[in-house]
């Protein structure tokens, strides 16, 4: 979910693990998130290509992530990009029957694709509604600020439900009023040792100290 803190959490573990990492695209990497959220009827012009946008970058860093063939960690996954956003904006009539016909066709063929194998581990950050809007209205993005709460307790609980239903790889489950890495970078040791007791195997310590960056 938005505002959970998955890019500290990601950045922390890269470096603890000395992971290489790939981050989502927004802010100024991303021509369409500030037209999506800011125009007036931005959600209703601006779904698709905000969407096609997500997914070919997601694809991309999948890519070279697998050229490497080393370990990586991401902030977010590319299961997301259609089940949570593109199917959402379909059901809240943003995107027409035939973008969505378009959107999925597209991310059917390219989860086909070697690089779109499931993670080993995906680790699903939960945090209550009220929680995530003081988390948004605190980080102080100005598009995500003037979004209504309609919005975000719809995405909410469409987080809730996909997760519950989700199979393709397992997954840790972690309340994120249980830790704060910002006031307590040491957190992330007692995180880490979750991470590998849910993978079943120790991965290698990158032995060096890390800043956190949000």
């Amino acid at each position: 979910m938005v505002g959970t803190g998955k890019t500290t959490l990601t950045q922390a573990l890269a470096a603890y693990f000395g992971l290489a990492v790939a981050l989502e695209s927004v802010d100024e990497e991303n021509p369409w998130l500030p037209l999506f959220y800011g125009e007036a009827d931005g959600m209703r012009r601006y779904a698709l290509p905000l969407q096609l946008h997500f997914l070919a970058t997601r694809m991309e860093s999948l890519r070279r992530m697998r050229a490497e063939e080393a370990d990586w960690l991401l902030d977010r996954t590319w299961f997301e990009d259609a089940e949570i956003f593109a199917r959402g904006l379909f059901e809240a009539g943003y995107l027409s029957p035939l973008e969505w016909v378009l959107y999925r066709r597209l991310y059917t063929e390219l989860s086909h694709l070697p690089a779109a194998r499931p993670p080993r581990l995906l680790i699903y950050l939960s945090a209550p509604i009220e929680v995530v809007l003081e988390r948004i209205r605190g980080r102080g993005r100005e598009s995500e600020r003037e979004v209504g709460s309609a919005y975000w307790q719809t995405l909410h609980d469409r987080y809730t439900r996909w997760i519950s239903g989700f199979r393709l790889c397992p997954v840790l489950m972690l309340d994120v009023r249980h830790y704060d890495l910002l006031g307590d970078p040491g957190a992330i040791t007692h995180i880490a040792d979750k991470v590998e007791a849910r993978l079943g195997r120790r991965l290698d310590k990158a032995g060096v100290q890390y800043n956190l960056l949000v």
